[in-house]
C-alpha cells in the first residue's frame, strides 16, 4: 500500500497552479475542487502513484464539505484521473491526455466541466441581425438581434487549440459577455448570472463537416480535415433561444466516450 500524500496548509497564496482560481468562481464548488486537485497533481504535489488524502482531510484543509469533496473526486474518477479501492484509499492515476478528453458532454454539469478546463479565447466580438440563413439556422424571426462572439478554446495551459467557438447571444444580454475576452466558465453560466434566470432546455446536435480554410487556419489545420461540428441552444422559459452556440473540433483531437450501465 502506498502510503498518502502529506496535505499541507492550504492558503489564498499557494504556490501558481495550485491556488483556488477566482475565475473559476461561478462554476459549482465541488467542479473547483477538482480543478485544484488536478492543479496539485500537475505541479507534482499528489504524483502519479500515490494515495490522496482522505476526503476528511481534503475538506477541512479546503473548508468544504465531504460531500463536496466525494462529488470532485467522483468526477476525477469518471475522468481517469483517480481510481479508489475500499480499505485502501484514493490513487492517483496517469488519466487521459487532456487535449485528447472528450468534449461532447452528455449533462449540464459536464459543459461547467469543460468549461472549467479550458479557456476560450474571444477574438471576434459584433452585433448582428439574423437573416436568411442564419435566422433558418437559429431558428427565429428574421430581424432579432444577437451578439456573436468567436475564437479558438484551448487546454487551460494554451498548450494546444482544439476547437473553434461561436456563440449568438441574444442581443439584450450582450452585457453578459461584451467584454469578456478569456472565458474560463460556461458562456450560458455568465448569461444566467446576468439576467438571474436558468436555462431550461439544452438541445445538443453533432454532424460531421470538413473544415474551412478560414477554421483550419485558426486551429492549426488543413483545410478540408474531417471535424464534427456540436452545436447547442439554450433555451430559457417558455423555450425562448438565450444562446446559440456551436463547437468544430478535428477529428483527431478529441474522443467520444459514452458508459452505459445495467439497470436496476
Amino acid at each position: 500500500m502506498t502510503a498518502s500524500q502529506p496535505l499541507g496548509t492550504i492558503t489564498d497564496t499557494e504556490a501558481e497552479g495550485a491556488d483556488w482560481k477566482p475565475e473559476l468562481a461561478t462554476a459549482p464548488l465541488y467542479l473547483q475542487v477538482a480543478h485544484h486537485l488536478e492543479a496539485r497533481i500537475r505541479t507534482g504535489e499528489f504524483p502519479v502513484g500515490t494515495l490522496l488524502p482522505t476526503e476528511n482531510e481534503l475538506a477541512a484543509a479546503l473548508g468544504v464539505s465531504r460531500q463536496t469533496v466525494r462529488q470532485a473526486i467522483a468526477t476525477m474518477r469518471t475522468g481517469g484521473r483517480l481510481s479508489a479501492k475500499k480499505g485502501v484509499g484514493t490513487r492517483v492515476e496517469a488519466g487521459p491526455d487532456i487535449s485528447r478528453r472528450h468534449f461532447i458532454a452528455h449533462s449540464r454539469s459536464e459543459l461547467f466541466e469543460v468549461a472549467a478546463e479550458t479557456e476560450f479565447v474571444i477574438s471576434l466580438k459584433e452585433e448582428v441581425s439574423a437573416q436568411g440563413k442564419l435566422a433558418v439556422e437559429l431558428g427565429c424571426r428574421p430581424g432579432r438581434r444577437f451578439f456573436h462572439i468567436g475564437g479558438v478554446r484551448y487546454t487551460a495551459a494554451r498548450q494546444r487549440a482544439f476547437s473553434w467557438n461561436e456563440v449568438y447571444v441574444d442581443a439584450r444580454f450582450a452585457a453578459a459577455v461584451r467584454d469578456v475576452d478569456v472565458a474560463k466558465t460556461a458562456i450560458f453560466h455568465l448569461i444566467e448570472e446576468y439576467t438571474g434566470e436558468k436555462i431550461h432546455e439544452i438541445q445538443q446536435d453533432i454532424k460531421p463537416v470538413s473544415l474551412t480554410a478560414e477554421i483550419a487556419e485558426q486551429i492549426g489545420c488543413q483545410a478540408g480535415d474531417l471535424a464534427l461540428q456540436v452545436t447547442r441552444r439554450y433555451y430559457g422559459s417558455g423555450r425562448r433561444l438565450i444562446e446559440y452556440a456551436f463547437q468544430i473540433l478535428p477529428a483527431d483531437r478529441f474522443t467520444y466516450t459514452t458508459t452505459l450501465r445495467a439497470g436496476n
